[in-house]
């Protein structure tokens, strides 16, 4: 597609190098090797956002009681410096990335992909791929969906659904981060399996339509102090959506509201935009699934060709990422990028 000239400017000024140096190589075709890319990958640390996160850099390395807190735990805050393209190496976040490494409190066996692939790709990012910790666990990750055919997550045990929806781009991100002719047979054949679950559902048409009457089932719930011994709640809510199932099944799919409003970056849960980023980036090819979701992209763009900041994490975080509800150079680097991967599979 042809992007106007004022957006690539716009795109290209100083204040963002993270998204210059992807507007350069990305939308641009520069290589790494150019003297631009060169100079804009060594200004990375000068990002805003990067500095005002590692202003509290002692603060969330030593929380380890707090590891997970949204937004503010360390965990978060590496997921959210790979995605801002990081140093690694840098002393602020190499000793505490070498803590993660060591300890894996992060790898968990009956849940957490989300977050588990999150920071894998974020170890990536900083320049941690060769580790045998991240290898080692992106291929357990991999072996694991295969095996279990989705994402089957501990977590899903009050969802209609059979595995975990949300996390299906996380993964995708993270295999992305693997060069093809890297990639292991257990990490293609869950790439192939996580992409026809999205085109499956065209992206985000994949909530049951029962949910409803489910859910009035769920909030009558007993306390644990009201169950028979041995009972547990789980185990209740196991039984009642067994025989819920029996009589109702999941019914049609229809469309998840929350992901048609982007944003950057995001927590737990994805939107179109980013599942169709990853797509992009694993160069999956145009299917008549993906038209909808091509066209809602496509519909956001403001007259002057910039898409707008609709969800946001600003005042969660230790410090904010652009404005929401003005116009987004990440949100607009992601739908050009996506635009002109769906378009040249068009042509």
């Amino acid at each position: 597609m042809q992007i106007k000239d004022d957006v690539i400017h716009w795109l290209l000024e100083d204040d963002n190098p993270p998204i210059r140096y992807l507007t350069l190589t990305k939308l641009l075709n520069h290589t790494e090797t150019d003297s631009e890319v060169r100079h804009t990958r060594a200004r990375f640390m000068e990002y805003n956002v990067t500095q005002g996160i590692l202003r509290h850099s002692r603060e969330f390395w030593e929380s380890d009681d707090r590891a997970y807190w949204k937004y503010t735990g360390k965990y978060w805050q590496l997921i959210f410096l790979g995605q801002f393209m990081a140093d690694g190496k840098d002393p602020r976040i190499a000793e505490g990335t070498h803590d993660i490494l060591k300890k894996r409190k992060w790898v968990m066996k009956s849940g957490g992909q989300c977050l588990t692939a999150s920071l894998l790709t974020a170890l990536r990012r900083l320049g941690y791929g060769g580790h045998p910790v991240v290898t080692e666990e992106t291929e357990a990750l991999a072996k694991r969906i295969v095996t279990d055919r989705g994402i089957k997550c501990s977590a899903m045990v009050c969802s209609l659904l059979p595995h975990c929806y949300m996390a299906v781009p996380k993964i995708l991100l993270l295999f992305a981060e693997i060069p093809a002719h890297k990639r292991s047979a257990n990490i293609t054949l869950a790439i192939a399996l996580l992409v026809k679950i999205l085109l499956e559902n065209e992206i985000y048409v994949y909530v049951p339509s029962t949910r409803k009457e489910w859910r009035k089932i769920l909030d009558k719930a007993p306390k644990r102090a009201d169950l028979p011994e041995g009972e547990t709640v789980k185990n209740w809510i196991i039984k009642q959506k067994a025989a819920f199932l029996d009589s109702h099944d999941v019914g049609a799919r229809i469309a998840k509201p929350g992901w048609v409003n982007f944003g950057f970056p995001l927590h737990y849960n994805s939107d179109i935009l980013e599942a169709m980023y990853a797509m992009a980036l694993l160069e999956t090819p145009m299917t008549p699934q993906l038209k909808r979701p091509l066209e809602i992209i496509r519909d956001k763009m403001t007259p002057d060709g910039r898409w707008l900041m609709e969800n946001s994490l600003n005042g969660k975080m230790w410090v904010d990422v652009e404005e929401k509800g003005k116009p987004s150079k990440w949100i607009t680097y992601f739908a050009l990028f996506v635009q002109n991967h769906f378009k040249m599979e068009q042509s």
